[in-house]
């Protein structure tokens, strides 16, 4: 065989078989991913179904609070480390139709939970402190992904704080309310509590001072 086509064979060869085990891990993530997110979306409708007993069924509202508080117990870290996944995903352009239909069911989830964390509040004596976390999903964000490594230690060192991650940039409207409450312009931004919302990188130092203050636990 001329040497120059044998080359060219062996490296389409080599070539194809890349493409194959690149396939397979990302398979194998995006199976894995899925399974998370359909993890907090039951627990999401879990929540519901509590919140339609409560409605129709408990006798006073306070009967309901334990069951919701063991439930966001199990919701706490999970939520940050899939929004994680997911923005390691968007960096990798690990894309298909899939993961964008499980990234919208994911979002629209999280920002339900988010809103009715306050409403839990209302009845019930919550330990969560909600902290939410803005980023660029549609461009590169050097300060977010900087932001990403601090917020990991400081969900590490508070533990009842549920960090939620939004990508500001989206175009889903419970995404857009979000960031026009919170009136976000730069990211990263950072929310604690419904408060005002934190412009620029924030230390670990400074967000754990102002979590306490809103009556994190933190170590």
């Amino acid at each position: 065989m001329n040497p120059f086509l044998k080359a060219g064979v062996l490296t389409a060869v080599v070539v194809m078989l890349a493409f194959l085990l690149v396939s397979q891990i990302d398979s194998a993530r995006s199976n894995e991913l899925k399974k998370s997110v359909e993890a907090v979306l039951a627990e999401k409708q879990a929540e519901e179904v509590l919140h339609s007993y409560a409605a129709a069924m408990a006798r006073n509202p306070e009967e309901l609070c334990p069951y919701l508080s063991s439930l966001r117990e199990k919701q706490l870290g999970k939520t940050y480390s899939i929004a994680e996944r997911m923005q390691n995903y968007e960096r990798s352009n690990l894309l298909n139709d899939e993961y964008e239909m499980m990234k919208v069911s994911y979002f629209l989830g999280l920002a339900q939970m988010y809103v009715s964390g306050f409403e839990n509040r209302k009845t019930c004596d919550g330990g969560e402190v909600p902290l939410v976390f803005f980023y660029a999903e549609k461009e590169t964000c050097a300060d977010c992904m900087a932001q990403n490594a601090i917020l990991s230690k400081v969900g590490e060192r508070c533990k009842n704080v549920r960090i939620y991650a939004f990508p500001f940039d989206s175009e889903l409207e419970p995404v857009s309310i979000l960031v026009g409450r919170y009136e976000i312009k730069t990211v990263p931004s950072i929310v604690i509590d419904d408060g005002t919302a934190l412009m620029g990188v924030q230390s670990e130092a400074e967000l754990v001072g102002r979590l306490a203050k809103s009556g994190a636990s933190c170590e």
